[in-house]
C-alpha cells in the first residue's frame, strides 16, 4: 500500500515534485499545503490544499508523511522545522531514473530528479535539491543547498545553504564555504570563502542581423 504524502508548495516546483513522487516512488500524493498568508484556493492541480499551521487536523502526522518543495533554501529550512515541531516525517525523493551507487547517503526533505550522475562515496545532507547535476566520487552537499545543471569533480564539499547554477563547475577537492551563490556557467577552481558571490559575464549580443548572417552561410 502507497504511503501517504503532503507536499508543501504550490508553485511548479511542487507540481513536478508532486508528479514524480506519483510516478516513480512508494508514495501517493494526497493533498499540498501552504502558508496561510500565501492561501488563497482550496485546492491546487486538481488536490486538496490546506493552510500548512491547520494540517495536523485534517492529516495527521501518524497517517501522513510531508515533503517541502521550495526552492529558497532558509524559506524550505524554516518551514522543514515547522514540520519536524508537527512531529511529521519527511519523505526524500531519489529518482529511479538517476545514475547512482549502493553507498549513496541522503537526508531527509531531499529531491535528486531523474538527470543526475552521482559517483561512489558521495554524502547529500538534509533539504537539499539537486536538478541534472554530476557530482564527483567522495563528495558532500552540505543541508540545505540547491544545485541545478551543475557539475563537480571528486572530493569536493558545498558548504550549507549554497547555491550553484546551470552548467557551473567546481574542481576536485575543491571547498565551497557556506552560503555562496555560483552563477551559471561559471568555474571554481579554489576553495571559496563564506557569504560569496560568483557570476560569469555572460554571453554577449552582436550587432548583426540575423538574416544577414543566415544569408552568408546557411545557403
Amino acid at each position: 500500500m502507497p504511503r501517504k504524502l503532503i507536499i508543501y508548495g504550490i508553485g511548479k516546483f511542487a507540481e513536478y515534485v508532486a508528479y514524480v513522487f506519483n510516478e516513480d516512488s512508494e508514495y501517493e500524493v494526497y493533498g499540498f499545503c501552504i502558508e496561510e498568508n500565501l492561501f488563497n484556493s482550496e485546492n491546487f492541480i486538481g488536490k486538496p490544499l490546506i493552510k500548512f499551521q491547520d494540517m495536523n487536523k485534517t492529516y495527521p502526522p501518524d497517517e501522513f508523511e510531508i515533503f517541502i518543495a521550495v526552492g529558497n533554501n532558509d524559506v524550505r529550512r524554516r518551514i522543514l522545522n515547522g514540520a519536524i515541531q508537527l512531529e511529521y516525517n519527511i519523505a526524500t525523493y531519489v529518482s529511479t531514473k538517476c545514475r547512482k551507487w549502493d553507498n549513496l547517503k541522503v537526508g531527509i526533505n531531499c529531491f535528486i530528479d531523474e538527470g543526475c550522475v552521482l559517483q561512489p562515496f558521495i554524502n547529500i545532507e538534509d533539504n537539499c535539491i539537486l536538478f541534472t547535476t554530476d557530482l564527483g566520487h567522495h563528495t558532500t552537499i552540505c543541508s540545505d543547498s540547491l544545485l541545478s545543471g551543475s557539475k563537480t569533480g571528486g572530493n569536493v564539499r558545498v558548504g550549507s545553504y549554497s547555491y550553484i547554477g546551470l552548467n557551473a563547475s567546481v574542481k576536485q577537492n575543491v571547498n565551497i564555504a557556506r552560503r555562496n551563490i555560483i552563477g551559471m556557467n561559471c568555474s571554481i577552481e579554489k576553495d571559496t570563502k563564506e557569504n560569496s558571490v560568483y557570476s560569469h559575464k555572460g554571453t554577449v549580443k552582436r550587432a548583426i542581423d540575423a538574416t544577414v548572417l543566415g544569408n552568408r552561410f546557411l545557403q
